[in-house]
């Protein structure tokens, strides 16, 4: 292991440096973007609404694109706040590798010996909260990204169910998501912190470095991880299957739509939404294969693989990926309403 390495938080795997820097830079700048327009959206409905001669200043596009009235838009800004989270986690850890590498280098000297190194890094506070939000950022995207699916399953196959999410149950399910998803956080985040604090203070696991589940030790951890890859991998997979019989349905049948546009605009919806659950299961796949080959081929160790630090990183590929799709979305939903706004009132509006 090069001196440089020995001191650095993601020890030789320089790639997963360079992943870090441009997932986190992006999904921050992204994110803040997505979550800057929607409150404003939010900002300037509720405010039409208490001044009688603003209200043509709202087009459909803003009405139907506002959080405290559209389920899906609720949903969807729900699962932008955990792509958020993912986002800081991913600074947070390459903004302390940068800090300790110069830490550990005051403190050791240039050339010290590897094995006298203490590692700090896992034990303190901040490497603890990186837990809890890498957790929180994991298991949040899976069950946002499914009760997202299921909703547009739900908007497309039956328009006229009477099982339609509402205002009021969206809030309800994203609370439950949320009081789950930080309780299982939390519960690894706490476990990991204690596991790590209990190993020897000379070792260096790198999925330890990158304050993520460190099952070595702990049973109960163990449990968590295989659950939150079980979670993923059912939940992505099923999500999928879900928008595959939805665009089958656009496909077949026009008569959904009174509107060739809306037709047109909810297809490309619908292909944009797949594509955020297929850039998941694009990541999630290769850590579960590695996983299951880590524990049935007793001299395979993953963590020994160059290759699966930057995969495990690459989970928070869609902190990235989906605000950009959704900055998408918002256009394509925009430009319809502007246009469905100009014509006759015999078109049927998207359902979004």
């Amino acid at each position: 292991m090069s001196n440089y390495s020995s001191y650095s938080v993601f020890l030789n795997y320089d790639s997963v440096r360079g992943i870090c820097w441009s997932l986190g830079v992006i999904s921050l700048t992204c994110n803040s973007i997505v979550i800057i327009g929607l409150l404003y959206r939010n900002y300037m409905y509720l405010q039409s609404k208490t001044q009688s001669n603003m209200k043509h200043i709202l087009s459909v596009s803003h009405r139907r694109f506002t959080i405290h009235q559209n389920p899906s838009i609720f949903l969807l800004f729900n699962l932008t706040i955990c792509d958020f989270i993912g986002s800081l986690y991913l600074l947070i850890l390459a903004c302390s590798d940068s800090y300790y590498t110069n830490y550990y280098r005051n403190k050791y000297g240039l050339y010290s010996n590897y094995t006298i190194i203490q590692n700090e890094w896992v034990t303190t506070a901040t490497c603890t909260v990186e837990r809890i939000f890498s957790q929180v950022a994991l298991v949040m995207s899976i069950l946002m990204t499914f009760v997202v699916a299921v909703d547009r399953f739900i908007l497309v196959i039956y328009p006229h169910s009477r099982r339609k999410l509402t205002i009021k149950s969206a809030r309800i399910l994203a609370a439950l998501c949320w009081m789950f998803g930080v309780t299982i956080a939390v519960l690894a985040g706490v476990l990991s912190a204690q596991s790590a604090a209990n190993h020897p203070r000379n070792r260096f696991s790198i999925l330890g470095q990158l304050c993520l589940t460190d099952s070595s030790r702990s049973f109960l951890v163990r449990i968590i991880t295989y659950f939150e890859l079980f979670l993923g991998c059912s939940l992505y997979i099923t999500s999928m299957i879900l928008y595959i019989l939805i665009c089958c349905k656009l496909r077949r049948s026009k008569q959904t739509y009174r509107s060739n546009l809306s037709a047109r605009v909810e297809k490309r919806v619908s292909i944009i939404l797949a594509s955020v659950v297929f850039t998941n299961i694009f990541t999630y796949i290769p850590i579960t294969l590695f996983t299951i080959l880590g524990r049935i081929l007793s001299r395979y160790d993953p963590e020994n693989d160059q290759i699966f630090p930057s995969m495990v990183v690459l989970l928070y590929l869609n902190a990235a990926v989906n605000p950009i799709l959704f900055l998408l979305l918002s256009l394509n939903i925009g430009q319809k309403g502007n246009k469905v706004g100009q014509s006759s009132e015999g078109t049927k509006p998207l359902s979004m």
